[in-house]
């Protein structure tokens, strides 16, 4: 089964869990029917599903291997966790155990959060080992907030580590998340220590996730009080310090809680794309969504960058460019001048390259648009503000006055990446943009990505503008799978 951005049948894609073995990725994820008893209640009783890949396009669904537990049970509903392989032979996962609904599990009427255990011969098949389930030492740690341990065997302390989503008792509620940390020397038996990591400045650290890259440690995880996004740190050792490049995100809004692995050669963070509410441009984000995968790749400076696996790219086999596209240059120093091209598919791969004359305002690629260019998608490059961001025209409902377009909102918010433009060879940029369904995915130069949600597919029209300036494109072409 080849899928660009997967989703399953009866469900949607919520935190994903990705292990390596034998040369593939075995995805696990939260597997979110959206059964909640009410419009709010995302993650009702999610199970763990799987998915095994080895390029993250042909995929085999193996459905649910760890199911929810009953209302008697700790994990009426089973959050993210990770999987190890022990040194039994055996494959030990961890995952976050909550019941919102037993009281038995509660405390002040707020649901606790576990860490729970399973055990495993092949990965697909496990058994839960409820007693070993446990919650936070709370001489350090708040209890509410207990979830999604990741753990690793630490080389220099010859011991495994467990990361969490934690939170220090008495710490204040916007900035009082930090990567917790427990510590064990036979994966059954856990103490908790101080935190991993404790930067005071979110809510908290969701789906932390570790790994050495070169001579590099990276930390990730994922926030969403400052903005929903996933962060990375860079540290030369494991204890740190852990510092924050310039640009310490691999994409924006509607790419959440990545979490990574690395098969071969190739490391890959998994994530997922919101969906909106009511399947509209113009609903509120919701969780869960779309699985959605970038390859990661590090930088001479130690930082990292993203681009589109060869997987996805081999899908798209048949060139669909007509025979007229040929380099353009578009020009208007006085306004807004668009290239307008027919017959955009509602599944293909686009690749251009653009190069911009200096003082150039705005330029990009406009999608899924009318034939005058007037309605649709925009991913504009803005060098002046060192940034490419994701528009849409129109932006909102019409209102009652003509004004009521939220021309407040200059582009889609929280849809915006910092571009460093000056650091570009002959002002040129390289895109391939993946489109499937109601997503867009723009890559730039094998270093940048931007996700976005885009509902309306009617609109067969797509090309290129200036704003304010001269572009040349070149290399225009665009392949659908076979």
């Amino acid at each position: 089964m080849k899928n660009i951005f997967y989703k399953p049948g009866d469900g949607w894609v919520g935190d994903t869990i990705p292990f390596a073995h034998d040369g593939k990725f075995y995805i696990f994820y939260l597997h979110d029917e959206r059964k909640g008893n009410t419009e709010d209640e995302y993650g009702y009783r999610t199970s763990w599903n799987l998915l095994i890949t080895e390029d993250g396009v042909n995929i085999k669904d193996c459905k649910v291997v760890l199911p929810v537990g009953g209302y008697d049970d700790a994990d009426y509903a089973c959050y993210t966790g990770s999987v190890i392989e022990g040194n039994d032979s055996k494959f030990h996962m961890f995952y976050t155990a909550q019941n919102n609904y037993n009281p038995k599990y509660h405390r002040n009427g707020r649901p606790l959060q576990y860490v729970a255990h399973a055990i495993s011969e092949d990965l697909i098949h496990w058994e839960k080992l409820p007693e070993l389930t446990f919650g936070a030492d709370e001489s350090i740690y708040e209890p509410f907030d207990w979830r999604d341990p990741f753990v690793f065997y630490n080389e220099e302390e010859e011991c495994f580590d467990m990361l969490l989503a934690a939170r220090l008792q008495g710490a204040s509620e916007k900035n009082g998340g930090c990567v917790g940390l427990c510590r064990s020397y036979d994966l059954i038996h856990w103490k908790a220590m101080q935190p991993f990591y404790n930067p005071q400045s979110y809510m908290t650290h969701e789906c932390p996730d570790l790994f050495k890259m070169g001579d590099k440690w990276y930390l990730i995880f994922s926030t969403f009080s400052e903005k929903f996004v996933t962060h990375y740190r860079m540290a030369d050792k494991i204890s740190g310090p852990w510092t924050a490049p310039i640009e310490d995100t691999f994409d924006a809004r509607a790419f959440y809680a990545a979490k990574t692995a690395q098969a071969k050669d190739v490391r890959m963070a998994f994530a997922w794309v919101p969906t909106k509410r009511g399947d509209s441009d113009f609903g509120q984000y919701e969780w869960g969504g779309n699985l959605i995968a970038h390859e990661i790749k590090q930088d001479k400076d130690g930082k990292l960058k993203v681009k589109p696996s060869n997987g996805l790219i081999n899908i798209f086999e048949k060139e669909i460019t007509a025979n007229n596209i040929e380099d353009v240059e578009i020009k208007n120093n006085e306004g807004e001048k668009v290239y307008v091209i027919e017959g955009m598919k509602e599944t293909c791969l686009i690749e251009a390259t653009i190069e911009f004359y200096e003082g150039s305002r705005a330029f990009g690629i406009g999608l899924r648009q009318d034939k005058d260019f007037a309605n649709g998608y925009y991913l504009r490059f803005e060098p002046f503000y060192n940034r490419i961001v994701a528009d849409m025209w129109p932006r909102r409902i019409s209102g009652v006055n003509q004004w009521y377009v939220d021309g407040d909102k200059p582009f889609m918010v929280e849809l915006e990446r910092p571009f460093d433009y000056k650091a570009l060879e002959e002002n040129k940029v390289n895109i391939k943009v993946f489109v499937e369904g109601s997503i867009i995915c723009l890559y730039v130069n094998d270093t940048v990505a931007l996700t976005m949600r885009a509902y309306s597919t009617e609109r067969k029209y797509w090309g290129f503008f200036v704003k304010d300036g001269s572009i040349r494109v070149c290399n225009i072409h665009m392949y659908e799978t076979k």
